[in-house]
């Protein structure tokens, strides 16, 4: 792999975390009891970063990140769009589906040459 290759492979690992590890911060302190809670954006945020991980990450060589990410993207899409809603259980799912995009990140992220 080029330096070059590398570098942007290691910015968008570094770059996913960063997003992953914030998308999860909202969804633990998401108050779903609360009728006030607004989905929209949340779920905006989620559609929109797993859209461009679905989509670059096996431009990458990072393909074991594509079924989950791509799972979540649907997911996120349909409730954007008004057709699912965003329950707790679904959010606690998501919550998983993120640990284990971080865990594979990381992974790739060490196989990288320094």
């Amino acid at each position: 792999m080029t330096d070059q290759l590398e570098e942007i492979k290691r910015t968008f690992i570094d770059n996913s975390i960063d997003q992953l590890l914030g998308l999860k911060e909202k969804l633990v302190n998401a108050d779903f009891l609360n009728p006030e809670f607004k989905v929209d954006g949340i779920a905006e945020e989620v559609f929109m970063i797993m859209h461009g991980m679905s989509g670059t990450a096996p431009m990458l060589g990072l393909d074991s990140l594509t079924h989950v990410s791509r799972k979540l993207e649907l997911v996120f899409d349909k409730i954007r769009k008004g057709e699912k809603d965003l329950s707790e259980q679904l959010s606690l799912q998501t919550i998983r589906g993120i640990d284990s995009l971080i865990d594979e990140l990381r992974c790739n992220s060490e196989k990288i040459a320094l």
